[in-house]
This record gives C-alpha cells, sequence and structure tokens, in this order.
C-alpha cells in the first residue's frame, strides 16, 4: 500500500494496478511534495510508461484537477507534438495515478552535458519555438502552465530526437480567470514581477518564464568594444557577422519576452513571428548558415510528421516532388557556396587592382616633375648655346 510515512512510498519492483493493467516500479524518476514520478512497466502491452503517483490521499482536488486539465489538453484530438502525452488516470488505494509516455532528460539535465551549461543559438532557436508552439496550443484551450522551468522541459529522446522537447507537469495549471488573483505560483527564478506583485495571473507569465529559460540556456556575454579592438586574438572568436547578427537579434526577442508590463509583452504567435525564429535575416545575407539553421530546424519541428506514411495513390507524386526539391536545394546550396567561395578573391582582385591603379598614379606623378625638369635644363642650354 502507498503511504505518505517515509520516503521508501513507491518502491523498486513496487506494483500499482488500474482496472484494466498493473504497473511494475522499474525506477524513480522523480519526487516532491505532490508525490512521485515513476518509471514503470505496464502488463497490458509490456510498454514503458510514466506514472505519476499523488501520495497525498487527502489532496483529493489537486489529482481531479490536474486530470481535469490533462483532458483538456487531449478533447477533440491527439494532444500537441510538444506536450507530453496523457494516457489516463486511475486511483489506487486512494491515491490519483496519472500515465504518461515515456520521455527522456529534462532540460536542466541536458544542459549539464553540455559545455558551459549552454547552447548554440542554432539549438536555443528550435526550443523557443517549440515552447511558443505549446503556449499557442495552451491558450487555445484557455490553459496558464504556471510552472515553466527547465525541469518541466523533457527531451523526447536527445539522441534519435535531438532538441524536440515535450512541456510536462501540469499540477499547478489552471484555466485562465480560475486563478485566485494574488495567488502566488512559478518558481521564483522564473516568476513573473506581476505574479511577484500578486496581480492576475494571465497566459503572459508562461512568456516571461520562457525569456528566463532561453536567457539561461545562453549565458554568454561579450567583451566591450575597447577590449575587442586593443585584443590581439579578437579576430579568432568575434569574426562571424552573421552570429553577431543573430545574437543581436535573440536579444531582441529576450526583451519583448522579459517585457515588465504583461500587457505588452509577447504572445506566443509574437515569439514565432519573430525574426530571430523565422530567421528572415539570414536568408539572403547568409545563405549557408541559414540553410544550416533551417535543417535544424525543420527536422525538429516536423519530426511529429515522421511517422506518418503517404498513401499508396500519391507517394509517387509525392516521392518525384521531394526529389525536384532536393535536386533544386542542392543546386542552390552549391551556387551559394561558390559565391562565398568567389566573394574573397573578388575582394583581394579589386584590392589589388585598386592598389596597383593608386601604385601607377603614384609613378606618374613622380615621373612628371622629373620630364618637367629635363625640359626646363635642356631648354636653358639652347638658350645659353644660341647668345655664345
Amino acid at each position: 500500500m502507498v503511504t505518505n510515512s517515509s520516503d521508501d512510498d513507491v518502491m523498486i519492483e513496487y506494483c500499482l494496478t488500474s482496472p484494466s493493467s498493473s504497473y511494475r516500479v522499474k525506477k524513480i524518476i522523480g519526487s516532491g511534495a505532490y508525490g512521485k514520478v515513476t518509471l514503470c512497466q505496464k502488463a497490458s502491452n509490456n510498454q514503458m510508461v510514466a506514472l505519476k503517483v499523488l501520495t497525498n490521499p487527502h489532496d483529493d482536488y489537486a489529482g481531479q484537477k490536474e486530470a481535469r486539465i490533462l483532458q483538456m489538453l487531449q478533447e477533440g484530438d491527439s494532444g500537441h507534438d510538444n506536450i507530453v502525452r496523457y494516457m489516463g488516470s486511475f486511483q489506487y488505494e486512494g491515491h490519483h495515478c496519472h500515465e504518461f509516455e515515456k520521455l527522456d532528460i529534462d532540460m536542466n539535465d541536458f544542459l549539464k552535458s553540455r559545455p558551459h551549461m549552454t547552447l548554440q543559438l542554432t539549438e536555443i532557436r528550435p526550443i523557443i519555438a517549440q515552447m511558443a508552439r505549446a503556449l499557442q496550443y495552451l491558450k487555445t484551450k484557455g490553459i496558464v502552465h504556471c510552472d515553466l522551468k527547465p525541469v518541466n522541459i523533457m527531451m523526447t529522446d536527445h539522441i534519435q530526437q535531438p532538441l524536440h522537447v515535450k512541456l510536462i507537469d501540469f499540477g499547478i495549471a489552471c484555466p485562465v480567470g480560475e486563478a485566485e488573483h494574488g495567488t502566488l505560483v512559478q518558481t521564483l527564478n522564473y516568476r513573473a514581477p506581476e505574479v511577484q506583485v500578486g496581480g492576475a495571473i494571465t497566459e503572459a507569465i508562461d512568456i516571461w518564464s520562457v525569456g528566463c529559460i532561453a536567457a539561461q540556456m545562453f549565458l554568454v556575454g561579450q567583451p566591450p568594444k575597447h577590449v575587442l579592438d586593443s585584443g590581439k586574438h579578437t579576430r579568432n572568436f568575434f569574426r562571424r557577422p552573421k552570429e553577431n547578427q543573430d545574437r543581436r537579434l535573440f536579444v531582441d526577442l529576450l526583451k519583448h519576452m522579459l517585457d515588465l508590463d504583461p500587457v505588452s509583452r509577447y504572445t506566443p504567435e509574437d515569439i514565432l513571428n519573430h525574426p530571430f525564429i523565422t530567421m528572415s535575416h539570414l536568408q539572403h545575407c547568409f545563405p549557408l548558415y541559414y540553410s544550416k539553421c533551417q535543417k535544424i530546424m525543420d527536422q525538429v519541428l516536423n519530426s511529429s510528421n515522421e511517422d506518418e506514411q503517404p498513401s499508396t495513390s500519391s507517394s509517387t507524386n509525392q516521392v518525384s516532388e521531394a526529389a525536384v526539391a532536393t535536386q533544386s536545394q542542392k543546386s542552390s546550396r552549391k551556387r551559394s557556396r561558390e559565391e562565398e567561395e568567389e566573394m574573397p578573391q573578388k575582394r583581394l582582385k579589386k584590392e589589388y587592382d585598386t592598389s596597383a591603379k593608386s601604385q601607377r598614379e603614384d609613378d606618374t606623378s613622380e615621373e612628371r616633375p622629373r620630364e618637367e625638369n629635363t625640359a626646363l635644363q635642356n631648354r636653358s642650354r639652347g638658350r645659353l648655346a644660341s647668345h655664345n
């Protein structure tokens, strides 16, 4: 029986049962004041699932509220690709249990595995876009998450589907307008200023949290200009204008997400239309870098469609169109690469021509006085000879 008396409430190999299946605990994934999240083997299909067990049997309202929110997010469709898939709830000996799909590691662990616990802008962009899409979906359902933070963003599979993330933990989520004015929600480091002062709970508080998470994923500063100008090795580290432009637009997006005024703070739609996400600033100026970034975005944002098979009647046409599109993309990339390779050569040739022209002008200007002096001397000798 699950009790609330010790840290061993739910143990390895513990078996929980529902009306349709039994679940054998294989691992404790996480725990908190609400209870524990376990990795379980589901007997009915032998699959691994995540089971959230609310260990306080008296908190019946919280369990029912979370189940209601999760059901709202699944109504009418199979949910959203960037929100954890909910598979149902049941009660076991008075405890609410919520079943979810098995995911990988959370964003916090992912950051810890990276050098300096930061990500590149090419990696941050699709993560922000996915969070914006998830919040856009919550907005259509009238739901505020209220606890966005790195541990509540899970990687689907950081090896097979790198950077594909899903939003989890709707334990304190609530419909817009239902949260009591002045309710203190969100973890402190990701808490919106209006929440801190006891203001209204709206969708804007989740945008603030995404801004904090985005800043945390980056956390890279640039030395002052006078330091860079005097540095002997500055060119080794700050010589990529495309990344500088990307960084400026990333900072601009952060400013809008971290707007102190929740009314003017960016919405999910604003985020998705911002140049940092659309990459409109890269497409024409830096085609190769744009192609690299777009490939990453396509792989991540379209990963949910990989399992969908085309119908037999249209598969041939789709393959042909894909082949033509691929060939066109290859030709475009080749032209762009050739243009970028030719640019330094053209620049050097132009500099050489300019230098040669200047040198010829200098040589001419030096020879002209010499010729004039020679002619003057000859005329003087002629006049002297005729005089004699």
